[in-house]
């Protein structure tokens, strides 16, 4: 194509998010069957605000035509190393590279240093730049379980590449849905593995309790901003536990998650996880009720009759934990009339839990917040009373945010953090 006219493909850049806007990424594509899976992830990052460069080892070039990666991307695919020495240009100017989907062999290739194909050679030489380097695995299960594999699993780790786990099923370790893959990629590109070695505990989704046999009081929370907070920990490097009540998105494969139905049940299971270790930071992002019904009905209520449902308060989920965290976090969702109502809100819940932030949003407030992939929210500092506004944002860009605010208060009580 002319090199005076843009190609149309790069028209969806930006159109999801602009969180990569400015950044160029290094795709890498090795020979798997999951193969056609990476030009939706090539796309995913450019509806992120990402310049996508495709880089193919010969063998995948033989599965699928570099062709389609032009298409996808509107740059030239690399599929061999010649006297340009793209893997140096790639290196230099792309922020980061993403090997999806990765072969076993090309992931020995990255831990043990041979640079016979282009995608291992651009990711060694990456990693000499100190550029973000992560991987997808795609291999047979049986592979995925050998000694060795595990060998160049902890390699790959000790040098600072993050890997992003295949979903195991029908005997082969899966390449993840391709949205999922940029989202987590994203949040790596930003900030590195910068809670590398910290522990976080989130909460998220609704509870319920029960009026009859099919009957339930509940809240309209999807979970998704507890969801999106573990996922960006992940991402950043952080061991993720997530207890969670009824969520309408889905929990990805890789984080560790500990499904609860009432605020009971929620409020006994953070006492047990939080018995057995100190959390570095600890998020309490669900919505569990706050009332509960005194009597339900162990039969099924007819619909005929009429029926008195009596409400009592629930427990306090934050309330039990029981080793208190570095960092704790709390949600205050109010109906309130300006932000002064907003922040006096925060400041009452981070007092009543003994929260160090508190991410306050109004939900009297047009149509985002619950069930929304936006939010309105205002993050506010107990110790100081000062805040920071995010406005209306995705609630994945609010989680990084949150975490950032989280990770500097970290910083400033131990400054080896």
């Amino acid at each position: 194509m002319d090199q005076d006219l843009r190609h149309p493909s790069l028209d969806i850049t930006g159109t999801l998010s602009t969180e990569l806007k400015g950044h160029c990424v290094a795709l890498g594509v090795t020979a798997s069957a999951s193969i056609y899976r990476a030009l939706d992830t090539a796309r995913g990052l450019m509806r992120r605000g990402a310049d996508v460069r495709v880089l193919l080892t010969k063998e995948a070039s033989r599965l699928i035509s570099p062709t389609l990666f032009e298409w996808a991307t509107g740059h030239r695919t690399i599929v061999e190393v010649g006297g340009e020495i793209e893997h140096v240009s790639l290196a230099r100017e792309c922020s980061g590279l993403l090997v999806a989907p990765a072969t076993y062999s090309t992931l020995a290739k990255i831990a043990y240093g041979i640079v016979d194909n282009p995608v291992a050679l651009t990711a060694i030489t990456m990693l000499g730049y100190g550029k973000r380097v992560s991987v997808v695995p795609a291999m047979h299960e049986g592979m995925e379980r050998s000694p060795q594999y595990g060998e160049i699993e902890a390699r790959l780790r000790s040098q600072g590449v993050l890997i992003i786990p295949p979903r195991i099923a029908e005997g082969a370790a899966k390449y993840p849905d391709p949205y999922l893959v940029a989202r987590v990629f994203t949040g790596f590109m930003l900030r590195g593995l910068d809670l590398k070695g910290l522990k976080v505990l989130v909460t998220a989704g609704a509870t319920r309790s029960w009026i009859d046999r099919v009957r339930f009081v509940t809240n309209p929370s999807s979970g998704r901003m507890g969801v999106e907070v573990a996922i960006e920990a992940f991402a950043r490097g952080a061991s993720v536990d997530l207890v969670h009540g009824h969520v309408s998105v889905e929990i990805p494969h890789f984080i560790r998650s500990y499904p609860v139905e009432t605020t009971e049940e929620m409020a006994d299971k953070i006492k047990e996880l939080t018995s057995g270790q100190t959390y570095d930071i600890v998020v309490g992002a669900a919505a569990p009720l706050d009332f509960r019904v005194r009597e339900p009905s162990q039969e099924k209520l007819k619909s005929d009759g009429t029926y008195t449902v009596t409400l009592e308060p629930s427990p306090k989920t934050l309330h039990n934990i029981v080793k208190r965290p570095k960092v704790l976090i709390s949600f205050a969702a109010d109906v309130v009339n300006g932000d002064e109502e907003l922040l006096a809100s925060a400041l009452e819940k981070a007092s009543k839990y003994g929260a160090d932030l508190v991410v306050a949003n109004p939900v009297n407030v047009g149509s985002y917040g619950f069930a929304s992939v936006y939010d309105y929210t205002v993050i506010v500092r107990a110790s100081s009373g000062s805040y920071v506004s995010l406005g209306l944002q995705r609630k994945e860009v609010i989680a990084r945010r949150l975490l950032d605010e989280a990770l500097a208060l970290l910083r400033s009580r131990s400054p080896s953090t």
